[in-house]
């Protein structure tokens, strides 16, 4: 009977306490950073002016997110993790406050608008049909708001010309040399003995090459131990810091037609040749201000852009409801390797750093070794 009665009262605790739970208010934190009791329990992780963003976009965004990083072979850190989600936090508010707006002005994208940007895209994504539908959409619907509400103004030429005055530095062709060469590899933890055979080999290789009847493309594919063996050594055009520092300094010494070496780097033995040697010079105004020009209107745009939604944002009730998330615009976006997200305007000009020929073979921590200098 005690036992039976024991139940009972046990009962009545429980029952009581689950009715005061139920009872209680739930709390909302505004643009805080705090959780409410409906997201930590799987529901929208923001809300703006009473819509919500639903947590099934949000969790199949981050798994896409989490799946680039995957690809690129990155482990995601913590602080990383958080920084992703504030990211996928402020595009999922933006792309609600910009829907939202369009709809006030009238502003939609067609089918066929719809359709001619799905056509470009389709073949050159991984994303199912449905995913880059919904992506394409929104980025259009962005588009036409910010084309009917922003006003555009190109720059006139008095404000290129300053630009081009004011970063004569970005629009400086370096100097810059085209070379071949040959390279006598020897291996990593060669005996001084194999390095003397590898040396005589070299200053073999150097004595043919420097005969007037020497091709010196035919020697290289010849002799050579590097991937350009094929090419004939060639490694097109490059300027100072290209290359690792023992090879650059003999090449760029060298004047355009002679050929120098045996060279030593941490590859090997190289001999080389040099085509043609072009000294650092400013390039015109005229050659650059239609870069310029492109350059100074996408960072008028990305500002006015980034003021306009700002604007809506100010204007508009913002919940977040995502535990641990701010959005607080100092913060700068990053991109899927965890750098700051660059804005166009900080970039330089096409073609401000070199010429075309003028590509990076540099490896981590130093300059690129010749023997892999081009692609």
């Amino acid at each position: 009977m005690k036992r039976n009665l024991h139940l009972v009262l046990l009962s009545v605790a429980v029952a009581l306490t689950l009715a005061t739970v139920t009872a209680c208010p739930k709390k909302t934190e505004e643009a805080t950073g705090g959780a409410s009791t409906s997201a930590a329990a799987g529901g929208p992780v923001a809300r703006i002016n009473g819509e919500e963003v639903a947590r099934a976009d949000f969790d199949k965004q981050m798994e896409r997110t989490r799946a680039r990083f995957q690809r690129a072979g990155r482990q995601v850190a913590p602080a990383l993790e958080t920084r992703l989600k504030e990211n996928l936090v402020r595009k999922l508010v933006e792309e609600t406050l910009i829907a939202q707006k369009a709809k006030s002005e009238g502003v939609a994208v067609t089918k066929e608008e719809l359709d001619a940007k799905v056509k470009e895209h389709k073949e050159r994504t991984s994303q199912t049909e449905a995913d880059v539908v919904a992506d394409l959409e929104k980025t259009l619907l962005r588009d036409k708001l910010f084309a009917k509400l922003l006003a555009s103004a190109d720059p006139t030429e008095a404000d290129l010309k300053k630009y081009y005055d004011d970063n004569l530095d970005k629009y400086k062709q370096k100097e810059q040399i085209k070379a071949s060469h040959v390279l006598i590899k020897v291996e990593k933890g060669a005996t001084d003995k194999d390095k003397k055979a590898k040396l005589i080999e070299a200053k073999k290789v150097l004595a043919e090459v420097k005969k007037s009847s020497a091709n010196f493309e035919e020697v290289a594919k010849k002799y050579s131990d590097g991937p350009t063996k094929d090419r004939g050594g060639d490694l097109g055009t490059f300027s100072r810091g290209r290359m690792v520092k023992p090879f650059e300094d003999a090449a760029f010494a060298a004047k355009a037609g002679e050929i120098v070496g045996p060279v030593e780097t941490q590859f090997g033995y190289h001999i080389i040749k040099v085509y043609e040697k072009t000294a650092e010079q400013q390039r015109a105004f005229d050659e650059v201000k239609e870069s310029i020009g492109t350059s100074l209107r996408a960072r008028a745009k990305s500002k006015a852009t980034r003021e306009l939604l700002d604007k809506l944002k100010g204007e508009a009730k913002v919940e977040i409801l995502e535990a641990g998330i701010s959005l607080d615009s100092k913060k700068a976006p990053v991109t899927v390797e965890g750098n700051p997200l660059e804005g166009t305007a900080d970039k330089p000009a096409n073609g401000a750093g070199g010429g075309a020929g003028d590509r990076p073979v540099e490896a981590a921590g130093g300059a690129k070794p010749a023997e892999g200098a081009a692609p």
